[in-house]
């Protein structure tokens, strides 16, 4: 294995340095971008926006409102907040909302369309995208799913 020194500002080299960016042999941690609450709120409303055609007449008008008392939810903003695994996931755990959105079309907020039909409209740009699969998936935390439960009771009729 190499050894490392540091590397102090009066010994730093920029010649150097450049021929070993040149040769591939120069690496950089990635900085972890942090993503605020706000900005997952807002593009997840964004998000399953593209679905609106799909939501049930009982819940046409409400819908809106009933994603925003699940973002309004600390725990779910944390749960769709993106983790180390979710590396496709830039702003958003599109993992997340994949099965959130599966639980809303069990208790009929959404229609009960295929997977693909749902992946077509939340995913134009993919032929066949890794998130289909989790719409089914339900939520791994019970706490969560008990408190999406009760969210979707407040809206029933």
């Amino acid at each position: 294995m190499k050894q490392f020194r540091q590397v102090r500002p009066e010994d730093f080299d920029v010649e150097l340095l450049m021929a070993a960016a040149r040769e591939g042999r120069l690496y950089v941690e990635e900085k972890k971008r942090e993503v605020s609450r706000e900005e997952i709120i807002v593009e997840v409303r964004a998000y399953v926006r593209r679905i609106k055609a799909f939501v049930t007449k009982p819940y046409m008008s409400k819908v809106d409102d009933l994603w925003e008392q699940i973002l309004t939810s600390e725990d779910f903003v944390t749960f769709l907040t993106p983790g180390c695994k979710a590396k496709k996931c830039k702003v958003f755990d599109k993992y997340g909302v994949m099965r959130i959105i599966g639980i809303l079309r069990e208790k009929d907020v959404y229609e009960r369309y295929s997977d693909r039909k749902f992946d077509a409209l939340l995913e134009p740009e993919m032929k066949d995208s890794p998130y289909r699969k989790y719409l089914g998936m339900g939520l791994e935390q019970r706490a969560l799913l008990i408190k999406l439960r009760q969210i979707v009771a407040k809206f029933q009729l």
